[in-house]
């Protein structure tokens, strides 16, 4: 078996239990680590499709940086409870109906535009890397101050309230 193979098996694994995780656990810690689960996946299929420079970003800022924001906030949030911090879900039919249809639409929409599913051209990874670090490079280090004044205002926010 090859790497880009195993890649895509432990991917389209770690893809499929991560969403049911998130969709299924109604506590919020476990719920984080589900979505940590399924964004790994979405990296291992970053390296199923030879984008290693999108699969290396993909864990550093959203398992490394937006993963941490979230058990950070959730442990800043519980600090004074000691209580598991459940989340009540309702799953409705007609929710799932409608991202199955919006989900159909963007195949639809999409896929003809981008010249198919496969094969990916190999000089992917090197054209979406000029193009995230030149033009695109402030949007993003602007998304990164805009983590960091949230993160802020969350603590401001809870010491806030201490103090009365």
């Amino acid at each position: 078996m090859t790497l880009e193979m195993t890649a895509l098996i432990a991917g389209s694994l770690l893809l499929a239990l991560g969403a049911l995780g998130v969709l299924l656990v109604n506590e919020a810690m476990r719920l984080v680590i589900a979505l940590g689960g399924f964004l790994l996946g979405v990296a291992l299929l970053f390296v199923y499709f030879a984008a290693p420079f999108l699969a290396v970003a993909q864990v550093f800022v959203y398992v490394g940086g937006v993963l941490v924001l979230f058990l950070f906030a959730l442990m800043v949030l519980r600090r004074g409870s000691g209580d598991i911090t459940l989340l009540a879900t309702r799953h409705d039919v007609g929710a799932a109906v409608t991202a199955t249809a919006v989900f159909g639409l963007l195949v639809i929409a999409l896929v003809p535009e981008s010249g198919g599913l496969w094969p990916v051209p190999p000089d992917v990874a090197g054209s979406v890397a000029a193009d995230l670090l030149g033009p695109r490079i402030v949007p993003f280090e602007l998304a990164g101050l805009l983590l960091l004044v949230a993160l802020v205002a969350v603590l401001v926010i809870v010491n806030g309230g201490d103090a009365e």
